[in-house]
């Protein structure tokens, strides 16, 4: 009787340990935990400006903003646990070299009921790794990062979507 009551406390330890475990990768992982920069809103549902994206810069025909293979082993989005996102990585190779990691804001539940779509840069990454946008202390480099999504990224989809 002694070690049946013995076996249920190691379980009962067991799987409180596990409880614990799962409370705790809850509370600190959130989609909210990247951060972003602006939002930026666009007047068609999210699937025909994820066709529009993909048809601009990640065809098979340009290879402009696709990852370079330098960088390649800096793309751990799944891995670390953020596969669920529906992501876009924007390389630019013109000064500064650097990466765009874009997220389309929602889930599959909120696309169906909306006929607009939001994006927003949520990690910036160059050769040294990636960065959120809490840990740019400079307002002057936040602004230009934004201004270049706009201009080399953003503008080109407005377009896009008028013709």
């Amino acid at each position: 009787m002694k070690i049946v009551k013995i076996i249920l406390a190691c379980i009962g330890i067991y799987i409180a340990y596990y409880i614990i475990g799962f409370i705790y990768f809850l509370v600190s992982f959130s989609p909210g935990t990247l951060g972003g920069f602006k939002t930026t809103r666009f007047e068609i549902n999210k699937y025909k400006l994820e066709s529009v994206v993909d048809s601009l810069f990640f065809n098979n025909f340009d290879s402009t903003f696709k990852v370079p293979q330098k960088w390649k082993v800096l793309d751990t989005w799944e891995k670390d646990g953020y596969g669920f996102l529906d992501t876009r990585i924007y390389y630019f190779s013109s000064p500064p070299e650097e990466m765009y990691y874009v997220s389309f804001i929602g889930d599959s539940s909120y696309w169906k009921k909306h006929n607009y779509s939001e994006i927003a840069i949520r990690s910036i990454g160059n050769k040294h790794g990636w960065k959120s946008e809490k840990s740019i202390d400079d307002d002057d480099e936040i602004e230009r990062i934004e201004k270049r999504f706009k201009k080399e990224i953003i503008t080109l989809i407005e377009q896009s979507i008028k013709n």
